[in-house]
């Protein structure tokens, strides 16, 4: 059970009161209060039947309400996880006093917060000021993250503390506790980066060695559905009402090359007519990126066998609905046959991990086969220029879009080769070979 006393160091007849919090045998903590007394004060007021003249009852009642409230907070703070230390001790007797609060920005975790409530002013030359809601999610993702890793190790890390240790410490924590993937946890890696790199512009003493600091990508095998697969599915009428719902939003999904966040909000209201031809409008949610997107033949057909609706929606949380959904395609792709072996990973739910191996097709299948098989299919086809599948996949350079769909820069100069090469053909063809006859020498 936590103990809390009051106690002072010095022999001094103003010495600096301090309050020390026992949480067990291993673990106390003890920071100043502000108050000024001596050990023969703290020893009367703090005793239970002993007579105090005014000031030290005032004295008594302040050191008691102190202490009231330290239990109340750490009750509050140690059902919601919250790491119990000495700078917690330090932040709740400021906060009872209603001192000003430091800052700390010296901390990991505290900087992580002070870089999140910055974000809305945060300024690029491509968005402006601000990010959108799903980059913030991350950073408070990740900061949740540090959290969690710090309340495991028994301990606050300084900024300048994130060096190689801290990483390998932090991938392990991340791998073997969290049990989250190693392309997470590689993407973690380069989140804790920014925080650092943005304390040292604030004049934060970092760690010589962060520019050995990285994060990293594994090679992930991207799982797409054809176009011959596609138009199996077409061709495929299932019974089942959320099926052949799923089967639907599946082909719209791959035809108009939107995240499931913004694939299952599309609805008749987004359908404009522009220059004789139909177009879905619609701001995605991750980016806050508005995109307008040609409504493809097969797309239209789906469309009119239900009277110029989308299919009927899975659920009402967003959250459910993509669950409902990649549950449902599953069953989909599993129900017409799509069951080549290809590698993969697969959630084990007893290991609570992904695991990587072969699988039989359908079960790779996610939602994100959508986005993904519509740049990949286009792509494909030299009819369809990049910058205009990156204007619907919203992709913001050619580097991402290609790394994306996972063709390597190498696929630039063989795509310009082969149109080099097409364009000297089409010019041999059209082209005659004009002789020009010797001429006498005058």
């Amino acid at each position: 059970m936590a103990t809390i006393k009051f106690l002072v160091q010095s022999k001094s007849q103003t010495a600096p009161v301090y309050c020390r919090l026992s949480l067990n045998r291993s673990q106390s903590f003890k920071r100043r209060t502000g108050f000024l007394s001596n050990e023969a004060e703290i020893k009367k007021v703090s005793a239970q039947r002993t007579v105090l003249d005014d000031t030290q009852k005032v004295f008594k009642n302040d050191l008691d309400r102190l202490s009231v409230a330290v239990k109340d907070q750490l009750n509050e703070d140690t059902s919601k996880g919250v790491l119990i230390d000495g700078d917690w001790l330090e932040s709740t007797i400021e906060n009872h006093f209603g001192r000003k609060k430091s800052t700390n920005l010296e901390y990991l975790t505290t900087y992580a917060q002070y870089f999140i409530d910055n974000l809305p002013f945060k300024v690029s030359e491509i968005k402006g000021q601000g990010v959108s809601e799903a980059t913030k999610k991350k950073y408070v993702s990740i900061l949740n993250k540090l959290l969690s890793f710090e309340k495991y190790k028994k301990k606050r890390f300084l900024v300048k503390e994130v060096d190689l240790n801290f990483r390998k410490d932090f991938l392990k924590y991340l791998g073997e506790v969290d049990r989250i993937s190693p392309n997470t946890a590689g993407r973690y890696i380069k989140f804790v980066k920014t925080f650092v790199l943005d304390a040292q512009k604030n004049g934060q003493e970092i760690n010589p060695k962060m520019q050995d600091f990285k994060g990293y990508s594994l090679k992930v095998e991207k799982i797409t559905l054809s176009f011959d697969e596609l138009e199996t599915l077409r061709q495929t009428k299932f019974e089942n009402a959320i099926l052949e719902a799923a089967k639907d939003w599946l082909i719209i999904g791959c035809y108009t090359g939107q995240r499931v966040s913004d694939l299952l909000r599309m609805n008749k209201r987004m359908i404009h007519s522009t220059h004789g031809f139909d177009l879905i409008e619609i701001t995605q949610q991750k980016t806050g990126k508005n995109v307008v997107i040609p409504i493809h033949p097969i797309v239209k057909e789906i469309l009119e066998k239900r009277n110029g609706e989308f299919p009927q929606t899975l659920g009402n949380k967003p959250d459910s609905v993509s669950a409902l959904f990649n549950r449902s395609i599953k069953e989909v792709c599993r129900l017409v046959g799509f069951n080549s072996l290809e590698k993969g990973k697969v959630y084990n739910k007893e290991m609570r991990k992904f695991e990587n191996g072969e699988y039989e097709k359908w079960q790779l299948v996610t939602s994100h086969v959508c986005r993904r098989s519509f740049a990949t299919n286009f792509y494909a086809n030299q009819k369809y220029p990049t910058p205009l599948l990156m204007n619907i996949t919203a992709h913001s350079t050619e580097k991402q879009f290609l790394e994306y769909i996972g063709k390597p820069p190498l696929d630039y100069s063989l795509q310009l080769a082969k149109t080099w090469a097409n364009e000297v053909l089409s010019s041999q063809k059209e082209s005659q070979l004009r002789v020009v006859p010797n001429s006498k020498a005058s």
